[in-house]
C-alpha cells in the first residue's frame, strides 16, 4: 500500500470513529444546564444507524458533513431536520449582556464523554426571529462569538463540555434563534468536514440600542473551498493554526 493510501485509509477511520462526535443538546441560562432539549431544538439520528449504542451514542451526535454544492447543506443551520422540533422547543429569557452557552450531551457509558475530540472552532451566530415556532433558519444571521486555537497546534475546544459567551449588551429585544457551530474543517477532501450544530430559542431582554451585522444566509454564505471549512496552505488539523480564518462574517460585538 503506498504512503498516500495508508494515510487516506487512516484518515478515513479517523472520521468514522463515533467516539469523535457529540452535539449540544443543553442550553446554559444563569449558571444552569437546562434539561436536554428544553431550550434547544431536538435533531434527527444518523439516518443509516451507523453510530447507534444502547450504552452509548444514540445517532444524533453524528455530524453533517460539509457539501456546500447540495441542496442538503440546509441542515446545517440548526443540525439534521432541527426545523422539524421548532413548534415543541420553548423559549429561554436571557438579559441581554449576560453570559449564555450550551453544553454537550453526557451517555450512559463513560467511555462516550470525551467531550469536544474532533475539534475545530466554535462560532455564535443570531438571528431575530418573528414566529420561532415556524423559523426554518432562513433568515439573515449575525455572528456574536469566536472561539479559536489556542495555540499554533490545539484548538481552543479541544476536551470542552461546554461553550460559554456573552449576548451582546446592545442587542435588540425579542425572539431569537442562537445558533452553535462547530466546524471540523478538513484539508483537500472537499464536501468531508463535519459540522455539528445545535439551535436555541431566546428571548432577549434589554434596552437595545444596537444594529447587529454584518449578516450572512446559511448555508448560501458557506462554500467548500473556503479557507475555513477546507484549509488553506500551511494550516492543517495540529498546525498552523494560528493562521487559520473562519467561514463567515466579522463578529458583532453589540
Amino acid at each position: 500500500m503506498s504512503k498516500t493510501s495508508f494515510k487516506s485509509v487512516a484518515f478515513l477511520a479517523l472520521l468514522q470513529s463515533a467516539a469523535g462526535h457529540y452535539y449540544f443538546p443543553h442550553l446554559i441560562v444563569n449558571g444552569t444546564k437546562t434539561p436536554e432539549f428544553k431550550y434547544v431544538r431536538d435533531v434527527a439520528p444518523n439516518p443509516d444507524g451507523t453510530y447507534d449504542d444502547p450504552d452509548g451514542y444514540n445517532g444524533k451526535e453524528a455530524p453533517v458533513y460539509g457539501e456546500f454544492d447540495t441542496k442538503y447543506m440546509t441542515d446545517v443551520r440548526c443540525g439534521r431536520d432541527g426545523h422539524k422540533w421548532a413548534n415543541t422547543t420553548e423559549t429561554a429569557s436571557v438579559v441581554a449582556g449576560s453570559e449564555v452557552g450550551f453544553h454537550i450531551k453526557e451517555f450512559k457509558d463513560a467511555e462516550f464523554n470525551n467531550g469536544v475530540f474532533h475539534s475545530g472552532p466554535a462560532q455564535v451566530y443570531m438571528s431575530a426571529s418573528e414566529d420561532l415556532a415556524t423559523d426554518v433558519g432562513d433568515g439573515d444571521w449575525f455572528k456574536i462569538y469566536y472561539l479559536g486555537p489556542e495555540d499554533d497546534t490545539t484548538w481552543a475546544t479541544a476536551g470542552a463540555t461546554q461553550i460559554n459567551f456573552s449576548i451582546p449588551l446592545t442587542t435588540p429585544p425579542g425572539t431569537y434563534m442562537l445558533r452553535l457551530e462547530l466546524p471540523f474543517p478538513i484539508k483537500d477532501w472537499p464536501g468531508h468536514s463535519q459540522w455539528y450544530v445545535n439551535c436555541a430559542h431566546v428571548d432577549i431582554i434589554g434596552a437595545g440600542g444596537g444594529t447587529p451585522g454584518p449578516t450572512i444566509k446559511i448555508p448560501d454564505a458557506y462554500k467548500n473551498e473556503d479557507p475555513g471549512i477546507g484549509f488553506e496552505d500551511g494550516v492543517d488539523f495540529n498546525k498552523g493554526l494560528n493562521n487559520y480564518h473562519p467561514p463567515g462574517p466579522a463578529v458583532w460585538e453589540g
